[in-house]
């Protein structure tokens, strides 16, 4: 039995059906961190249905047991405690206690992000298959997230490394997780010497700001994490 790691995005859900459609057996796993967007809780089961193949839910504890256990200490690049805690460390559990070799486990990279491919098994890369080939297929299947539409990932909602726009659109499509992560980000400022989820600017005055305004603002540095983003 193969297995593949899936987060909901393109990348990963055109994995999976490249391999439904090669007639391959594998399984899906997804780590839940308590914080992803309503549209992935949505794709995922259809995807499961779509391929047949099972989907496998891991989580080590959710994204607000984390934060409150750090006392509201946010994620950022040099503190991804996000993606080691709530999707890598449930995935190794998951696999070291199944006994599945990582050579086993598919990653939904595609062929135009070298950069990112490591001694892992790829079958987008196998395939020759570009992140634009990848959205291709999901859409050949009705199964592209809808998240799509109006962000650039399928990342957590309160991801440190979404674009302003995706913030700004994130309270246009669901206001109530926006001001979740404003309130993450208060309690932060209060009890956690003051970071914010972006550099220049809180959730707050971005929910206030002017179009103008928010084009002074800087973009952040750096992109999600690859296993958030796939």
């Amino acid at each position: 039995m193969k297995y593949i790691c899936v987060s909901g995005g393109a990348d990963s859900t055109a994995m999976a059906l490249l391999l439904w459609e090669r007639g391959e057996d594998f399984e899906m796993v997804f780590s839940d961190t308590g914080a992803e967007l309503p549209e992935t809780y949505w794709i995922l089961p259809r995807l499961s249905q779509k391929t047949g193949s099972k989907l496998n839910v891991v989580s080590n504890g959710s994204f607000f047991q984390k934060l409150t256990h750090r006392g509201y200490l946010l994620p950022s690049f040099n503190r991804r405690w996000c993606t080691s805690d709530l999707k890598i460390a449930s995935q190794e559990y998951y696999f070291d206690a199944n006994n599945i070799l990582s050579c086993e486990v598919g990653v939904g990279i595609a062929v135009d992000e070298p950069n990112r491919i490591r001694d892992k098994w790829y079958p987008l890369v196998e395939a020759n298959m570009s992140k634009s080939d990848a959205k291709k297929l999901c859409q050949k299947h009705d199964l592209i997230s809808p998240v799509y539409d109006w962000r650039t990932s399928v990342s957590c909602f309160c991801c440190p490394f979404q674009r302003k726009r995706d913030w700004k659109n994130l309270y246009k499509h669901h206001p109530i997780l926006y001001v979740v992560a404003e309130e993450w980000e208060k309690q932060s400022m209060e009890k956690s010497n003051g970071f914010t989820w972006n550099k220049g600017f809180n959730l707050r005055e971005m929910r206030t700001a002017t179009n103008s305004q928010i084009e002074m603002w800087p973009e952040p540095e750096h992109e999600p994490c690859l296993i958030c983003n796939t």
